[in-house]
């Protein structure tokens, strides 16, 4: 049996790692967020404040926002985004203790924003893959809608404690983490799914080809013909 960690919330609010997860949640991002050069204009007032959030429990109301982003492929993604400070800070503190432990957990072949499995590890090991097994000719690629935000709460809570003994941290991700409620935006997304499959597999919506694009009636069988030849016979 794997013994489970404790004292998770005390290594969170360590000063220290609050720093350092500051500084690798504004990488990159100073020059476009305001929000980050708001905080910097105090950021160890701020990161105090963290800290005794976080032993308190002492949070802010969260609040949400959405952001569209576009991939590569053209595909459209809603992100549900929380304010800098103190949310997205804490969420990297959170991280900074904890992702090993969880990344230790994953099978090998989980590729999913972590750091060193991108795009390109995943094609190396499918290509592996092809080579070691030449009698499997096809594999199946697939996607969730909505996959995280469908993720059950319980599952989450059951499977960090499972590692984790801090009931104080479990605390903390039902706080930091688990707060927002997409129940109802997940009902619409099905609902739409529903309706969007309707329309595709009904057929009687969709109107005949138009006229234009059809064989003309009034056309005679010789027409088109060389003189002396015969038209061609009706089937």
């Amino acid at each position: 049996m794997v013994k489970r960690k404790g004292h998770i919330i005390e290594r969170i609010a360590d000063m220290d790692n609050l720093r350092e997860a500051d500084r690798e949640a504004q990488d990159g991002k100073v020059k476009k967020n305001r929000f980050i050069r708001r905080h910097n204009m105090h950021p160890e007032e701020d990161l105090i404040a963290l800290r005794e959030m976080i032993l308190t429990f002492n949070f802010p109301p969260p609040e949400y926002s959405l952001m569209q982003v576009k991939s590569d492929a053209g595909k459209v993604r809603d992100i549900i985004k929380q304010k800098y400070f103190p949310w997205r800070i804490l969420h990297h503190a959170i991280m900074r203790v904890i992702g090993e432990d969880v990344y230790k957990s994953l099978i090998y072949d989980t590729s999913a924003c972590i750091k060193g499995k991108g795009l390109h590890f995943g094609v190396k090991r499918m290509k592996r893959f092809l080579r070691q097994y030449p009698e499997y000719k096809w594999f199946v690629k697939t996607d969730f809608k909505k996959f995280y935000q469908s993720i059950p709460h319980e599952v989450i809570i059951a499977s960090l404690r499972r590692k984790f003994k801090d009931e104080r941290f479990i605390k903390l991700i039902e706080i930091a983490v688990l707060s927002y409620n997409s129940e109802q935006e997940l009902i619409e997304v099905l609902k739409n799914e529903i309706e969007r499959k309707k329309r595709c597999s009904d057929w009687s919506i969709y109107k005949p080809t138009s006229r234009k694009f059809r064989g003309k009636p009034d056309r005679s069988c010789d027409e088109g013909t060389l003189p002396g030849e015969m038209p061609a016979p009706l089937l």
